[in-house]
């Protein structure tokens, strides 16, 4: 038959008895009453122990004779940062974490918090949060499945809202609690290929872009990973150039649309072609690098291929205007890395391509700052 509890100390008594006897730390214990009874962080641990504010000034001048307090001590140290109260010293602080079992941090937990202005802490809060989210989401019975739900709305707003270096940050303070044995810049380039993909899984679905091109039929024998490789002639260096990039290529039916991905020159490439029979028709354009010596100028030409009946290359010429209005072309030769069936491998194609591109680069550094398959010079 159990007691009749005749006071709220003597409840909080028993709560706290049976909390110790659970496992939880004296530090546990105070953190459960300052959110059930609504108090500071202080009187929490004081109330944990069971005990008034005489009898804990009873405990401190068993500890230290020396120093004796009075109740009034304990009051005035519970009530701050309130205007009646008085801000307890560094020593005093911990005495009183010596006399409660708990770190100093424990009897401030409840104090002005500043670490929002940290961008690192931001970055990972929010991480923790979207990890937190996920799994959440995932379980469709969790009764927190709502709350997760909205957390990673308000995250996938946040990513749309910040720039790209804000989300660069974001990513690489997040690979610096990844687990050593894994290679975090591999599975920063992974998670990079990944979304490149699954973009233009969204853009190159027919839409208004390729309305001039209206599908005959839905094949898509070209949709994979390709290597892309046009050439220029410099006059200023005097000599034939050659730049390569590995896109992702996506058809749906006549409308084939294609996209680089990022690489070592920074330069984007996009393409728009429809098919006619064997034959590949439709414009180029060029963002390049924005570092390099064009200062991310913007290209367009016109382009036509001839594709391989095993569907496996596609070669022709491009045309475009360079400065002082000249007309330019090239050769534009495509060949396939991996068909749509072998995404899988792409982790390892992306660190083959990259490999390659900076073997290129440093191969042939002073023609790699030209990043435009016309002839612009």
């Amino acid at each position: 038959m159990s007691t009749r509890v005749r006071s709220l100390k003597e409840a909080q008594q028993r709560y706290s008895r049976e909390l110790r006897q659970a496992g939880m730390t004296w530090a546990d214990i105070a953190g459960v009453f300052q959110g059930q009874y609504r108090v500071n962080a202080r009187v929490g641990h004081r109330l944990a122990r069971g005990w008034s504010q005489r009898e804990a000034a009873d405990r401190w001048n068993e500890r230290w004779p020396d120093d004796p307090k009075t109740f009034k001590n304990f009051s005035y140290w519970e009530q701050w940062p309130n205007k009646t109260g008085y801000a307890p010293s560094l020593e005093v602080l911990s005495r009183l974490a010596e006399l409660y079992s708990c770190h100093i941090s424990d009897l401030l937990s409840d104090g002005p918090a500043f670490n929002h202005l940290d961008p690192a802490y931001k970055h990972r809060t929010e991480l923790e949060r979207l990890s937190g989210a996920v799994a959440a989401a995932a379980n469709e019975t969790s009764t927190a499945a709502s709350d997760a739900s909205k957390d990673l709305a308000d995250f996938v707003q946040r990513l749309h809202d910040g720039d790209v270096d804000e989300l660069a940050r974001v990513a690489a303070e997040w690979s610096k609690h990844v687990s050593g044995a894994i290679d975090r810049r591999s599975l920063l380039l992974k998670l990079s290929f990944a979304l490149t993909t699954a973009a233009t899984m969204l853009s190159s679905a027919p839409s208004q872009r390729h309305a001039t091109h209206p599908a005959k039929n839905e094949a898509s024998g070209l949709t994979g990973i390709w290597r892309s490789e046009y050439g220029y002639y410099s006059t200023r260096r005097n000599q034939h150039n050659t730049d390569a990039h590995y896109v992702v290529i996506r058809q749906a039916g006549d409308a084939v649309a294609i996209e680089s991905l990022r690489q070592s020159t920074g330069s984007e490439l996009r393409l728009d072609v429809a098919l006619d029979g064997m034959f590949a028709t439709g414009t180029w354009e060029e963002r390049t690098s924005p570092t390099g010596y064009y200062k991310g100028a913007i290209y367009r030409g016109a382009i036509q291929l001839l594709v391989s009946p095993s569907l496996t290359a596609m070669t022709g010429k491009w045309i475009g205007f360079g400065k002082n209005f000249s007309i330019n072309n090239g050769d534009w030769s495509f060949t396939l890395e991996t068909p749509q069936h072998g995404f899988r491998r792409s982790s390892r194609l992306l660190r083959q391509a990259l490999t390659s591109l900076r073997k290129q680069r440093d191969e042939r550094r002073p023609r790699l700052e030209r990043a435009s398959p016309q002839q612009a010079e």
